[in-house]
């Protein structure tokens, strides 16, 4: 069910500056605001979030969460992360399998199952997992299993079960790792309902805008224009509304917090014919937002924009540039930095502030108090 009801800036849908008639409708406030907000957040602190398993031969710039196993040949992880450097590059709640995945600029990598991969950490991250660890080069950093570790080079080595052929001064019967996976597993369930929640909410917006042709039919234009506030398009079938044409043209928006493509279906894929070359910063406030799929195939066509798939398989030969979540993805393709900031979308509880005929009601409320003080002060002054 759609909606949009004026409200007043005090009970806003979102915090954002006024919103012109003409450029972006008022926004409704909800009562998941709080998952909202916090699935925000999960989409500007990763540039990849996959909910259960990734099968992955390419590379992510940013950090990457995956809920579930990570598979494929060998990857590359935190290679350009700009704001997001540092810390945990690599999460992944069961196990690490395939090729050897690769860890730079000092990102660390956790692991809720075993790391059978091998991993090379290239600029001093250590590596957690709660169960084994096979061919890591840690390349002077810290290597800490609950179980076994084997083939590993480290400084230092933590393991709770066996260890050989490794190099590194040997901590045996630790179990600091211990009560990863329960953790990753915990996180997993609150990403899953928040960005559920973050995508149904935009699902519900009422749109400012429609996708326009070219005269000749062969450019798909999305135009949003200059406008504060938030704008959205509405698209029930992608494919169709792209078939035939050669050109999907996105041109900046400017001055938006941001803009919402919602997109319909349940297998959702683009027309061979299509080409997108859009301006690479647009994943920084536009979100296309695939509330119904249960899976997204990009082909071997480059993609610009955040992605929000939260119960879809996401697949793609070609890289996106901004920030992606899927329920799954099959990764052919690079995942680069130009993410979500967005800084101005922050959704507001609609019981967070009372209704204008409630405040309406409370100023009354207090002028009839004042005015019984103020009696009560001059009859004791008698």
């Amino acid at each position: 069910m759609r909606f949009c009801r004026p409200l007043s800036a005090i009970v806003g849908g979102l915090v954002l500056a006024t919103a012109s008639a003409t450029s972006a409708a008022p926004l409704p406030a909800t009562a998941d605001a709080q998952s909202v907000n916090a699935g925000l957040q999960a989409m500007r602190d990763y540039n990849l979030i996959v909910l259960k398993d990734l099968q992955s031969s390419s590379q992510v710039q940013g950090r990457t969460f995956v809920g579930g196993n990570l598979s494929g040949g060998s990857s590359n992880y935190m290679t350009n992360p700009g704001g997001q450097a540092g810390g945990v590059a690599l999460t992944v709640g069961g196990n690490v399998t395939g090729g050897a995945k690769n860890i730079n600029n000092g990102g660390s990598v956790k692991v809720g199952g075993n790391l059978d991969s091998g991993a090379n950490m290239n600029g001093g991250g250590s590596v957690y997992a709660e169960g084994n660890v096979k061919k890591v080069n840690a390349n002077g950093a810290s290597v800490y299993s609950d179980g076994n570790v084997s083939n590993t080079n480290a400084k230092d080595i933590y393991y709770g079960g066996a260890v050989s052929n490794s190099n590194g001064t040997k901590h045996a019967g630790d179990h600091s790792a211990d009560g990863i996976q329960t953790a990753i597993a915990a996180t997993t369930a609150s990403l899953t309902t928040d960005l559920v929640a973050t995508s149904d909410f935009f699902a519900g917006l009422d749109p400012t805008h429609s996708i326009t042709y070219s005269a000749n039919g062969q450019q798909a234009m999305f135009d949003a224009g200059s406008g504060t506030g938030v704008a959205v398009f509405s698209i029930s079938d992608l494919n169709a509304a792209l078939k035939n044409r050669s050109q999907l043209i996105f041109n900046t928006p400017i001055g938006y917090d941001a803009v919402i493509i919602n997109v319909g279906g349940l297998k959702v894929s683009l027309p061979s014919s299509i080409n997108f070359n859009g301006p690479s910063g647009l994943g920084a406030n536009v979100i296309w937002n695939f509330y119904e799929a249960t899976s997204v195939d990009l082909g071997s066509k480059s993609w610009y924009g955040s992605i929000l798939a939260p119960e879809a398989q996401l697949k793609n030969n070609n890289f996106v540039s901004g920030s992606v979540v899927a329920a799954s993805m099959i990764q052919n393709g690079e995942i680069r930095m130009n993410g979500l900031s967005a800084p101005g979308l922050t959704a507001l509880s609609n019981t967070a502030v009372p209704e204008p005929a409630t405040w309406a009601m409370m100023i009354l409320g207090f002028g009839a108090i004042g005015s019984v003080l103020r009696r009560r002060r001059a009859a004791f002054a008698r």
